[in-house]
């Protein structure tokens, strides 16, 4: 039976704190045995923050699932939780920091006309906040947090354990509002946020060394996009050269019918902004399921391997264009003439300008199957130490497709500039990587009531650097995790999680992105930075809290606080 806490034991707690690095950096040393076999790519959105104990073991927990956060990361795992009812509750409070600097590019020799003058040249934008998607009252919010919440029951002498939770396995959000900010053409805001909300699960002790799992969620898919968009291009440039040449070029009859000044009606400058765009989907049922297996073939070994179903999404929302009073002039000179009207007829151009279009929009995708596997090593009573290796198939995201329910006036015009999506389909081309990741962590009991915890994960990128834009930024990352487990003498355990993520320092040279900074005018969707070299500097920050009682516990506190609450009593 757990004891409490003493006088001593706070002592203790306070050496602690002062020996922590050291523990901090064995974590490192040993991350370091393993760092040649780091593989190319790996960790994506998934796992950032699940589950507080997860978090404080940087996700190493496949042969020694946290508790009721089994349901996710190993499912066979609720067979170590105690007989009776538990009820577990937490939550994790991500703040990610995204810094872009935008450069000009020495050898870039401008556009035509001779534009080389993009006032985004250096220049740098910072994240304001966190964004994300709040279910039941439909909004968003410039802010991120991820809840979980758990029950599970195990009968007295049997070998069946359930359990019910949710949690968020994907996500991540962050909002530039800052009306100068320049990744705001890039990424104004953006959230993709998987929200298991109901996720019944099960486990069984085949033998006393063996146990299996099986886990499945009901989840809520969200994703939204606020970008105001702009296209230096050569051709887009060449509208605006023509546009000047020909303002006083006035042929009377002659130009009404064929070619009225000015052409193009003044052109649209290379940096000028044509468009703002905001997009809101969701998907209110997208199930998935988890498979897992747990196995101790001796005290001092444990293994455990979990398989994470694909998420196959069907998204629907609203979208919403609008034009800028430079882009609508464009539109409506289309138009302005008998042989506009034919050429423009033709070639399927709007000619009559709207001030903004919307309308309903739908995206199909998946977000990957994972395969995660584990060992944990006990050299001596209090010290555990554990190794994850983890795959997950994000190959199968190839492009993001947007498809709206009218002919989009913008998706008509960059045709003409050899976008070949369609009129109605943006298409941004990903070519994502399969990928592999792994961690190490570390567990040391320090008293029978208090557990220090520590651990590594290396987290590359699954971005294709020839893809790279603002909306999938995360850059390979380094997480560096601690935290502590407490246990109360009336069964309650206290899970605190902290983590460090460290991008790795991202530069994407001038030409060097299809989806940022390509020069090539027949690639205006979408490359709002060309003429320029672009870098970032990404650090996420996560603090996680859990508490796991006892049902009677809960419901005594509860009884309890009602009945200090009641003046009758």
């Amino acid at each position: 039976m757990a004891q409490p806490m003493s006088q001593t034991d706070f002592r203790l707690l306070l050496r602690l704190a002062r020996r922590a690095p050291r523990i901090v950096w064995l974590v490192v040393a040993l991350a370091g045995v393993w760092w040649p076999a780091a593989p190319a790519s790996a960790s994506f959105i998934e796992q950032m923050a699940v589950d507080a104990r997860a978090i404080a073991m940087a996700n190493t927990v496949t042969a020694d699932p946290p508790g009721i956060g089994s349901i996710h990361y190993n499912p066979a795992g609720l067979s170590k939780l105690p007989e009776g009812k538990q009820i577990g509750a937490g939550l994790a409070l991500p703040v990610i920091k995204i810094t872009s600097q935008y450069d000009a590019d020495p050898d870039f020799e401008g556009f035509f006309g001779g534009y080389n003058d993009d006032p985004l040249a250096g220049t740098e934008g910072t994240n304001s906040s966190g964004h994300m998607y709040v279910p039941i009252v439909n909004e968003s919010i410039d802010f991120l947090i991820a809840p979980t919440l758990g029950l599970s029951y195990r009968p007295p002498n049997s070998r069946w354990s359930y359990a019910i939770g949710n949690y968020v396995p994907f996500g991540v959000g962050f909002a530039h509002d800052d009306d100068m900010d320049p990744v705001r053409y890039g990424a104004k805001r953006v959230y993709e946020q998987h929200l298991v909300y109901l996720a019944p699960a099960l486990s069984y002790q085949v033998t006393p060394k063996l146990a299996l799992g099986v886990s499945v969620g009901a989840g809520q898919t969200a994703l939204g996009a606020t970008v105001d968009m702009r296209s230096p291009n050569d051709l887009v440039a060449l509208t605006r050269v023509l546009g000047d040449a020909t303002k006083d070029l006035e042929i009377p009859v002659l130009s009404e019918l064929t070619l009225p000044p000015p052409w193009f009606g003044g052109g649209v400058g290379p940096y000028d902004q044509v468009a703002s765009m905001q997009m809101d989907m969701r998907d209110d049922f997208s199930p998935n399921y988890n498979v897992g297996l747990l196995w101790d073939p001796m005290k001092w070994l444990s293994a455990g391997i979990v398989y994470q179903s694909p998420v196959k999404v069907q998204m629907t929302g609203q979208y919403r264009f609008d034009y800028t009073e430079t882009f609508q002039k464009m539109i409506n000179w289309m138009g302005s003439s008998p042989t506009l009207v034919t050429v423009s007829g033709m070639l399927n151009l709007p000619m009559n300008a709207v001030p903004y279009q919307t309308g309903t929009v739908t995206s199909e995708f998946e977000l990957p199957q994972r395969v995660q596997m584990g060992l944990k090593l006990k050299p001596f009573e209090r010290l555990s130490l554990l190794g994850d290796l983890h795959w997950a198939n994000w190959s199968v995201l190839k492009e993001d497709r947007f498809v709206f329910d009218q002919d989009i006036q913008l998706l008509q015009l960059v045709k003409v500039l050899g976008y070949t999506g369609g009129n109605r389909n943006l298409v941004l081309q990903r070519d994502f990587k399969d990928t592999w990741s792994w961690s190490v962590g570390l567990q040391y009991q320090l008293t029978n009531w208090l557990t220090f915890l520590a651990g590594y994960e290396w987290r590359p990128s699954s971005v294709e650097m020839s893809h790279f834009d603002n909306l999938y930024c995360l850059p390979d990352m380094h997480s560096y995790a601690a935290g502590f487990s407490i246990m109360t003498k009336n069964h309650i355990q206290i899970d605190l999680g902290f983590d460090y993520l460290v991008g790795k320092d991202v530069y994407v040279p001038n030409n060097g992105s299809d989806l940022l900074n390509s020069t090539d005018p027949f690639k205006p969707v979408y490359n709002p930075y060309a003429g320029l070299d672009y870098s970032q500097k990404t650090e996420t920050f996560i603090g996680a809290f859990k508490m796991t009682m006892p049902w009677e516990v809960m419901t005594g506190m509860l009884d309890h606080t009602l009945s200090l609450l009641n003046p009758f009593d």
